[in-house]
């Protein structure tokens, strides 16, 4: 059985049509996007809302999750940071974890059966 993986992102949603672009160059068909919070090393930053200053510590943010097994993990790894690199505090961050089971509900097939797009 192949390896499989959950490559997730968090990242600034002004990149999101890129990643998503990037994504399915590489064949990846099979993409989760959440609209998320978060603060990392920028810490924030303050605002001023009907005139009053606030200090906004949560910034909005997206988080992408894909599944890949058939594409290799290091490849994914490497467009996305090509995409998301801005060489500023907040570009985002990148998190691997091991897949242990896939199941596809309607046809009942597994793991790495379970991840192919088989419209064509």
């Amino acid at each position: 059985m192949a390896n499989m993986y959950n490559v997730t992102l968090i990242f600034n949603p002004d990149k999101l049509k890129a990643v998503i672009s990037e994504f399915n160059k590489l064949g990846i068909t099979g993409i989760t996007v959440t609209h998320v919070e978060g603060c990392g090393a920028q810490h924030g930053f303050k605002g001023y809302y009907r005139g009053v200053e606030t200090e906004i510590q949560l910034l909005p943010k997206v988080k992408v999750e894909v599944i890949v097994s058939a594409i290799p993990v290091d490849k994914v790894i490497e467009t996305a940071a090509a995409v998301l690199d801005s060489k500023e505090i907040g570009a985002g961050k990148i998190f691997v974890y091991d897949v242990e089971k896939v199941y596809r509900v309607r046809t009942k097939e597994t793991d790495f059966d379970a991840l192919q797009d088989k419209r064509s």
